[in-house]
């Protein structure tokens, strides 16, 4: 086909392959930053905008699930988190690896095919084979044996129990194996006390910022390389660096966002310094839509941002954990300068579980194997032409309870089954007509329930949902 041949050419001419990045913000919402519409004058975040100015916005892309694991799971392996044992909720602070290490991820995908691999920041995905009960000891199985050669991370997230950091497959800087826990988290646990350094929060975007900046300019120039960033903003509890604080009238989280906007940035900037920034894909994301909490009486950062007119979840009904698309919607913007217009926008409905098979398919390999990758559909030739639709016609996503829902044609049915909980009424939303979720049209359109969920049902009765067409 013409795209891929294209994506094939321009390797080719350049003789080499392109980096990858893949940089996933936490609970950063649809309408956190200028290209989605954030008011400039409460938050600016250049960098994103620049990335945006070099490629293409999508404006109809959404995660798997409503919070973290399961989308972190998805957008590496390309398969639905729930046809692992994690079927509701998310990975815990002393749960094991989710990831089976014989399950084909995008980093040991590229890792087979020459890359260096890294990752840095969150990771939230569990270490070891078996619920453990420290992080003391060598960590196996762990980043490492998923494909990544370097792992530089926080294990759930900024201000988890753990309080340090994992280099590759033991706590970073550890002492001895003395344990002396001590004061208490933002969560209310207490901090594990391991005798390691203990991680300074406002200061973690920055550090691994430039760990992951260290290890682009040791990479061998000669050898392409595959970067998944993991930032810890702009997730609870928000705590900017102090170059930062003040800097947004929509209060610390303003800050924090300006924090991840200078990530992106500095990344940026280490590629360019390189050269290598035209031949590098640059995907920015989020896990999950923005937590907005529901009483407001805590005076959370996030209620002040709101208060001072930032649009969190843009228009989008619902937040952080929820089953409604201001959970489930997230930025998405790919950059590749070498290959890709920029400047451009697209409506096509694509997820971050795509992230695998539109990475294969800019490498050159137009079809994936059944097993590898079985949920991701490419959006490559979207990246050539906005106008075009994806190859997606379908998309399962599910909340923090477990309860799913399906994305097919314009509709968007919320199924009534949630996992060891009483069942909740089915509904039913035409989405290209009521983009906000105000009508629930289920009673009026039962022929459109009934085909959704015998789609909904095939889907998880086959172990590749690309094998499943959509008749709507």
């Amino acid at each position: 086909m013409f795209f891929i041949g294209f994506f094939v050419l321009a390797i080719s001419l350049n003789a080499k392959k392109p980096n990858i990045v893949i940089y996933m913000a936490d609970d950063l919402g649809w309408g956190s930053t200028s290209p989605y519409g954030a008011d400039p004058a409460l938050v600016k975040t250049p960098h994103i905008s620049r990335l945006a100015e070099q490629g293409v916005t999508f404006d109809n892309a959404s995660t798997t699930a409503s919070v973290c694991s399961p989308t972190r799971y998805a957008m590496l392996t390309g398969q639905y988190s729930w046809r692992t044992h994690l079927k509701s909720g998310v990975v815990n602070s002393f749960d094991p690896l989710l990831i089976n290490p014989e399950t084909p991820t995008v980093a040991s995908w590229l890792q087979d095919r020459g890359y260096r691999t890294a990752q840095f920041g969150k990771w939230h995905l569990g270490y070891k084979s078996e619920r453990f009960d420290n992080l003391l000891g060598e960590i196996r199985p762990g980043p490492n044996d998923v494909g990544f050669d370097y792992h530089f991370g926080v294990p759930n997230n900024m201000d988890d129990l753990h309080k340090v950091y994992i280099e590759n497959r033991s706590v970073y800087g550890l002492r001895s194996d003395r344990i002396s826990p001590y004061g208490r988290s933002y969560y209310g646990t207490q901090y594990f006390g391991y005798d390691a350094p203990q991680r300074d929060e406002p200061m973690v975007m920055a550090e691994t910022t430039q760990r992951a900046i260290d290890w682009i300019n040791q990479k061998d120039a000669d050898k392409p390389f595959f970067l998944y960033f993991g930032a810890v903003a702009v997730h609870h509890p928000v705590m900017p660096s102090p170059e930062n604080f003040g800097s947004s009238p929509a209060g610390t989280y303003g800050d924090f966002i300006h924090d991840t906007d200078d990530s992106v940035g500095a990344i940026m900037a280490a590629l360019e310094a390189r050269g290598e920034l035209d031949n590098t894909v640059f995907i920015f994301t989020s896990d999950n839509g923005g937590d907005i909490p529901n009483d407001k009486k805590y005076n959370r950062p996030e209620v002040q941002a709101l208060e001072a007119g930032l649009d969190i979840n843009g228009d989008w009904r619902g937040d952080k954990h929820m089953i409604y698309e201001g959970g489930l919607r997230v930025p998405l913007i790919v950059a590749y300068p070498q290959a890709v217009k920029g400047g451009l926008r697209s409506n096509a409905v694509v997820s971050t579980a795509d992230l695998f098979a539109t990475i294969a398919e800019i490498d050159g390999v137009q079809e994936l194997p059944a097993d590898t990758a079985p949920d991701s559909f490419s959006f490559a030739r979207v990246l050539l032409d906005p106008k075009k639709p994806s190859d997606r016609q379908h998309l399962v996503m599910r909340d923090a309870q477990g309860r799913q829902a399906l994305r097919f044609g314009p509709w968007k049915l919320i199924d009534d089954a949630v996992p060891g909980k009483k069942p909740k009424k089915v509904e039913l939303y035409n989405l290209e007509q009521d983009p906000a979720e105000t009508e629930d049209v289920s009673k009026q359109f039962p022929e459109v329930v009934a085909e959704g969920k015998k789609l909904l049902q095939a889907i998880r009765d086959t172990p590749s949902s690309r094998t499943v067409g959509a008749t709507n």
